[in-house]
């Protein structure tokens, strides 16, 4: 283990340690995480996707 050396026989405060390490990895890969799937979201619009069919769909004005 990483903190054995470091903390000592106090077992109690290593596993604080470690959950605390393991916290801030998770916090940055759900960050990353969040700009992956906003970045997904901007190509996946519909206005850009293609029917089934193979053509674009057509995007109607309202005429006020």
């Amino acid at each position: 283990m990483k903190y054995s050396k470091d903390v000592g026989i106090n077992w109690h405060l290593r596993f604080r340690l470690i959950i605390q390490e393991l916290t801030e990895e998770l916090e940055l890969t759900q960050i990353h995480l969040n700009i992956a799937e906003r970045k997904l979201k901007k190509y996946e619009d519909d206005n850009i996707r293609a029917t089934r069919k193979g053509k674009k769909k057509k995007i109607e004005k309202n005429r006020g």
